[in-house]
Parts: C-alpha cells; structure tokens; sequence
C-alpha cells in the first residue's frame, strides 16, 4: 500500500534524477551561472559538445585601442533576429551578421564611468536593451545598441580589471571572468546600468522584480517585459550553442532558474531572457509586451517546463501545466509507482506522489502522502523541497500550523521564489496586508498561469488581498483576470481603492445575490459597511445586520472578520462593553485572528473603557470595567498604549480600595510611557497608592523616580501637594504647611484647613475654608449635600474663632436657600447673632 509504513532501510544510491550528466563531471568550472547575485547549476547544453580554441583567432590587446583590451574568441558573433513592433520604445536596427573583433565605434555620449573595485557603470541611454547572464566562469553583458555608444571608460579595477568590450554594429558584448564565487548585481539608474560586487544600497535586490513567463495569446510563451529590446542572436563562447538572447531596456529582474525543455534550455539571468536552442525550431520573438518563445514559429510543447518561473513551482511542488484528466493520471500513476517501490526508494517516489497529487489539486491526500513518508523517513523533513510542499499542502488544505512555514525563512537562492507563497499565507493569516499584497501583486502572473486545478484556489485569495491592499501601482496586476465571481469582487475591491464608491458599491450589491455564498458574504459585509460608512443606515443597525450575517459567515469561513466589522459598529455608539464581546467572540471564532489584525481595535475598546472607569463614581459599573481590563490587559504587547491604559485602570483599582493591585497596575505602566509627563502623572498616581498603603517613603521614591526638570508648573504643584500628604502622613505638621503656603488649589486649602483645625488655629482654618467656598457655593441656585456641609463647616470654624464678620458673611452667601432639615437648624443656630458656647457647637454639630 502506499501509505503503509515499511522497514526501515539504509539507502546508498543516489535518488532518481540526481545522478550527474558527465559533460558536468568534466567541466565543472562551466557550470555555475549567476542567477540574480547567486550561483546555480550550469545550463550547459548536453547535446552541445564544448567548443574548442579556435586556431588563430585574432588576440588583439593592444592597450592602446582606446584602452581597452580586446580579443573575445573567434566564434563569437551577433545576429539581429527580430525587433518590437514600431510602437515599442527600444531600437531598431538592421540585421547583420558580423564577426566578433570589430573595432569600436566613437560616440557622442556623455557618461563617464568612475573606476571602482566593486562596481562599474555601463553608460547605456534609457531605449538601449540589455541581457545579462553567466556562462561557466565568465558573466556576459549583451548591450542591444542599434546606434554607436561610447565604450572607452568601461573599465574598473579589482574583480573588474579582466573587463573585455567588443563592440559590433547591432550589439555591445561585455565580458568578464569571475576568479571566485562572488556574486555579481546589475541595477539601472539615470546614468545607465551598474555592474557590481554588492548589491544596490537602496531597497533589498532580493525583492526586485523578475521576469516571469505566462502562455502567450498566439501561442508560445511570453517573458514580459516592460520595455523590450531587440532579440539577438549569439554563440556562447564556453560551449558554442547558438544562444537567443532578448533584451530589456528597464530593469525587470531576468529570470530564476534554469529549466530544461524539448529542444531548449531557458538559462538564469540577471536581466533579460537567453535560451540555449538546440533543436532548430526553436525561436525568439520580439513583441511589444516582451520576448517570445516559440517552437516551429508556434506554441511550445512542454510548456510545463517553459512557464513556471523558479525551482520552488516546477521542482518543489512539482506543477504541470496539463489538463485535469492528465493530472489526475499523473497522479493515479505516481500513486502506483510509489506502493511498488523498493525500499531504497520508497521516500523519492512518496514524494513524486505527493507532487502528483497537489498538482491534481487533491491538496488533503498531498499532505497525507507526505506526513506519512516523514513518519517512516523524519530525516528528510531538514530538505527545504520537502517542508515547503508540506507547508503549500497544509494551507491549502486548511491547515494553519503547518502552513506557517510559508512565512519562511528559505534558502537565500530561493528567498526570492518562494514569496508569492509567503504573500498567500499572510493574506490568509491577516495583520500584514500590505506586504501581502505587494508579495503577490509581484508575481500574480505566475499565479495566473498555475494549473486551474491549484489556479483556483491560490488565484482567489491573491487578487482579493491585491484589490483590498494593494498600492495604485500594485491594482494594475488585476488588469487582466479570469472570468468568475471572486475576480469580479476582487475588481469592486479595486473600484473602491481608486475612488469610484458608486461603481464599487454597485458591484458589491450585485455579488450579494451570487450563487457562490463565500462572494455573496463578503460582498454584504461591504454593503453594510458602506452603508454606514455613509450614513445610509445607524451604527445599531449596522451592528444588528452583522449579527444576522454571522450564521453564513461561519459557513464561509469569515465569522472572525464579521464580529470585528460588529466591534467596530459598538464602538461608533460608545458601547464599549459589547464591542469588547464582539473581539472575544472574534478571536474565538478563528485562530487565524492574529494579534496584529486585533490590537488597533483592542487598544481602543479598552482605553474607552479604562477612561470612562476612572471617571465613574458608581461602583457596580467600576467592578465589571476593572475586571474586563483585567481579563484582556494580558493580551496587549508592552508599549506606550498599553501603559495608556494602566494608568486609569489603576485609577480604578484605587477608587475600588485595592491598592496594592493599583500600586502593581502603576508600577508596570510607568517604563512603557515615553512622554515625561505622563510618566510624572503615573508617578503622582503611585504615590498616593502607597500612601493608602502607608508606605510614605515608597510613595516619596515614586516621585522622585518620575520626576523631571522639564515639567509643567501645575504638575509640580501637585507634587508638592502629595509631599505635603506624604509630611502629614508621617506626623510632620509644620513641613506639611509650608508646602502647601501659597498653594490656592481646592485640594491643598482643604488639608491646610484641616492641620489648623487639629491645632485650634481657628482663624487660619477659617481664612483656607472661607476661600474654599467662594470657589464652590454660588450666589444663586439650590444648594448640594456637599456645598451645605462646607457652609457648615466655615460657620462651625467662624464660631470657635469668634469671627462675626465670617458668619454674617457665611450667613448672607446661604440666604435664605433650602438645607436639609438637621443642617438647616445647625446652620440657623451657629451664625445667629449671639455668643454660642463651645458645648452647644459641639453637641449641634453632626460627625
């Protein structure tokens, strides 16, 4: 059976395929070609035996040839084989055949290159095409120059100082022999392009763009280009194979990896497109969308080979562009030479099957095959081949752990091949959308041309994430798509982004009666939001269409995105406590709801939250907002929003006398604020849990910890008011006043008030209270609970300082308003004009 587990066996052979050609055993130092700064196996051509020194072939290196040396060997030459159409922005030229020791030609143009050691410039003016490759030890530059162009400063020192140039009347040949492994970059500017060492400083040469191939409409397959050049024709001077090398005048990358077709081999490249020919029918077309690959002037029989553009679609995942009954054979027939392999072989053919199986788009049974295969071969998990078809088959089968490798890290010379596949799993997982969108809008056209079997699937999830994220440059990717419901959602998304709500809102109006309940969910999710984005319809009635949504949601696979666009119509009406619900419910529903993709939200619900807790007086309300912060502040990542949000949770916890748990709550907020003041105020706020805590030197340090010269006087008045608390607190009476002299605030009179009152100060106490009430009590209106005790308070003290004028004054500022029957009386009784003894105040007065 295939899936059954079999002895373990020590396997010594090679696995099939692997074995060496001996054309690349005796030739070793041909056969390592740059593919974008990196070395591959060699393309070269097996049937093409390597050419030998051509006898007396002209080695001309007179140094004083406008200082160049020359002497490229005697075979090489160039041939114009087509050129764009008369619209295309790159030259043309006629159609000659030269031999390869012409002299250059002088030109007009004004760039000068300066000699470096690790870079050269090659002054090419912007319709000029160019091809860069790498032949055994030699990288070539084909220069596409239908006019003459200035070559005498081409020169450099270093790796660079072995730089020859042959300059024919249709093309420019640079050459030059690497002694080592070094890679070698190629980056356009205004000046021309640069040939060097390192990379470009600006941007990351991993995340360039590359060409990658599609089916053409006429038949053949397109490498695109931007700005195609002319395509040549050469003979490569390490093996003699007649090379067709198409040029590009914009810097689009090159090509991947080798691959190897009926009659051709496509080689890497740094920029353009050479294809080793060796069956005569082989040809190259320049179009005005890029270079052609043609068979007998035709399409390309093994397409399969000639499409996909890196080892990570043809070798890793093993794709064929063939149809589903082929696949689907393909499949049947791996399946069968897998259960009747050997031993030695059981994992190799597994493997094959595995492919086989996700090329036919069984995604379930690719994963099964090769979880199986690891049980009975864990060692061959390390290969990266084998991980990254686990990876693709767990996430498109489902899966969310496993397919978390797609997020990488890969091999340098894969990095760039495997990120459309990272961009699918990061618009599935969220929290990262824009790096998405630019990952896949990259190479949305590899993915174009998947099989439909895979196609189908990949393709959906791409052009949504593009038309919802994507940058203006990166929409146009979705200028071309297939036809179909999730295209067509994809396009309003696009609508949207651009500025045409009205034909994007009617696009999505249409979806929502499709057939497909995934598009026709989302498309309502964007109705309703529109909607009330709008104002068409209330923030309550949103939140109650999205609840509604939610039973097809769940069946879609979007109850977490639902219950978010729910949380946010919560939040538009201020009931934070059910937008709160809403992003549990959220986070529960799927765990693809990442951290990244919540925390805005979160942030928000709970600093609402946590401000209107501290505020509220009403201690039911204040216990549920202390225990939601108290369940959700864990799941917030350190930093100045979270320490936002301790500061008036601890406020809370203090208002609910805990304050040890405010004091903690502080503590933890103070290192995550990075604005002075904030820290000075979480600071105060500490210090008075700890002078609940009767820790007075703590609360002294929390001060000094937090303090800062830069700050404001208001709060450095309220730190002498916490000093003055701090002073009392300890006994120290006389320290405590003369911190707070001079000190108008409410809070500072009322405890210098209170320490005159403990020393019958009374005529002091009477001057703070008095001053406490202007401030408070108004002339006119009904007087509260509060404003009557602190009427009674001024008189009581007014009374023991026998101040007549303070209780005539007290006793016109109450007139005639109403008090509560007790503090009425008391009132009446103390500002009477007679002397009142000292036991009558003190039996009147209440506690």
């Amino acid at each position: 059976m295939l899936f059954s587990r079999a002895p373990r066996v020590r396997r010594c052979a090679a696995l099939p395929g692997t074995a060496l050609p001996v054309m690349l055993l005796l030739s070793c130092s041909a056969i390592t070609p740059v593919l974008a700064g990196r070395r591959h196996p060699a393309p070269t051509p097996a049937a093409v035996p390597v050419a030998a020194p051509v006898q007396g072939a002209p080695q001309d290196n007179d140094p004083t040839e406008a200082g160049l040396p020359k002497g490229l060997p005697a075979s090489w030459k160039a041939t114009v084989l087509d050129v764009p159409a008369p619209h295309s922005k790159a030259g043309t030229g006629p159609g000659t055949t030269t031999n390869g020791n012409a002299k250059a030609t002088a030109a007009t143009g004004p760039h000068q290159a300066e000699p470096s050691s690790n870079r050269v410039l090659i002054p090419l003016p912007p319709h000029m095409g160019i091809a860069g490759f790498q032949s055994g030890d030699n990288f070539i530059i084909v220069v596409d120059n239908a006019e003459p162009m200035d070559t005498s400063a081409l020169r450099g020192d270093g790796i660079f100082s072995t730089l020859t140039v042959n300059t024919l009347p249709d093309a420019t040949v640079i050459q030059l022999r690497l002694p080592d492994t070094r890679h070698l970059y190629l980056s356009q500017q205004a000046e021309g392009w640069v040939l060097a060492d390192k990379p470009p400083p600006e941007g990351d040469y991993n995340d360039r763009r590359v060409i990658n191939p599609r089916q053409g409409d006429n038949g053949g397959i397109l490498y695109p280009m931007r700005r195609p050049g002319r395509v040549l024709s050469i003979n490569d001077p390490t093996s003699g194979a007649r090379l067709l090398v198409g040029t590009s005048a914009s810097d689009d990358g090159g090509i991947l990896s080798l691959r190897n077709g009926d009659g051709y081999d496509v080689w890497p490249t740094t920029e353009g497109v050479v294809v080793a020919a060796r069956s005569p029918d082989i040809g190259l077309k320049a179009t005005p969308d890029g270079a052609l690959l043609t068979s007998s002037g035709t399409s390309v029989p093994d397409s399969a080979a000639a499409v996909y553009g890196s080892d990570v679609d043809l070798s890793w995942l093993g794709l064929r562009n063939l149809s589903d009954k082929a696949l689907a054979a393909r499949f049947h027939d791996a399946a069968i030479a897998a259960a009747d392999s050997e031993p030695a072989q059981r994992f190799a053919r597994r493997l094959d099957a595995a492919r086989a199986a996700f090329g036919a788009g069984a995604f379930v049974e690719a994963r099964g095959i090769l979880t199986v295969a690891l049980q009975d071969d864990p060692e061959e998990g390390a290969r990266p081949d084998v991980r990254f078809l686990l990876a693709a088959s767990e996430f498109l089968s489902g899966g969310t752990e496993g397919a978390s490798l797609l997020a990488g890290p890969w091999p340098d010379d894969q990095a760039r091949a495997t990120q459309v596949w990272r961009g699918l799993y990061l618009a599935s997982a969220g929290g990262h959308d824009a790096e998405a969108a630019s990952l896949l809008a990259r190479d949305f056209a590899r993915l174009k041309n998947y099989p439909d079997t895979v196609r189908n699937t990949v393709l959906p999830i791409a052009a949504e994430e593009i038309g919802r994220y994507g940058s203006p440059e990166e929409l146009s990717a979705l200028d071309r798509m297939p036809a179909g419901a999730p295209y067509l959602l994809a396009s309003a998304f696009r609508e949207l982004r651009t500025g045409k709500h009205d034909r994007a809102y009617a696009a999505f109006r249409k979806l929502v009666e499709n057939a497909n309940p995934i598009v026709s969910e989302k498309a309502q999710e964007q109705v309703t939001s529109l909607d009330l984005a709008e104002g068409r319809i209330t923030p309550d009635a949103a939140a109650e269409q999205f609840g509604s949504m939610i039973p097809d949601a769940r069946l879609a696979g979007r109850e977490a995105a639902v219950r978010l666009l729910q949380a946010d119509a919560y939040g538009r009406m201020e009931k934070w406590s059910d937008a709160l619900t809403a992003i549990d419910r959220a986070r529960a529903a799927s765990s693809l709801v990442s951290s990244e993709m919540v925390a805005p939200l979160l942030f928000q619900t709970l600093a609402e939250i946590a401000d209107a807790g501290a505020k509220g007086v009403d201690q039911g309300n204040l216990l549920h907002d202390a225990a939601q912060l108290r369940a959700h502040l864990p799941d917030l990542p350190p930093g100045p929003k979270k320490g936002d949000i301790l500061v008036p949770y601890g406020k809370m916890l203090l208002a609910l006398g805990l304050p040890d748990e405010a004091a903690q709550a502080f503590s933890d907020a103070i290192p995550m604020l990075d604005s002075p003041v904030v820290r000075a105020l979480a600071g105060e706020e500490l210090a008075n849990a700890d002078i609940a805590r009767n820790l007075p030197k703590d609360a002294v340090e929390a001060l000094a910890r937090t303090n800062d010269p830069g700050l404001p006087d208001d709060l450095k008045a309220n730190e002498r008011r916490i000093l003055a608390r701090i002073a009392l607190a300890t006994g120290d009476q006389t320290a405590s006043l003369s911190l707070l002299r001079g000190d108008t605030n409410m809070a500072s009179l009322d405890m210098s008030a209170r320490i005159h009152e403990g020393k019958d100060e009374w005529a002091a106490a009477v001057r703070d209270v008095r001053r406490i009430v202007e401030a408070e009590i108004p002339k006119k209106g009904p007087l509260t609970q509060e404003q009557q005790a602190l009427a009674l308070r001024l008189a009581s003290d007014a009374t023991q300082a026998g101040d007549r004028s303070t209780l005539d004054w007290i006793a016109g500022r109450v007139g005639d308003r109403q008090m509560e029957q007790g503090n009425g009386r008391v009132f009446r009784l103390l500002t009477k004009r007679q002397e009142m003894t000292s036991s009558i105040i003190s039996t009147s007065l209440p506690e």
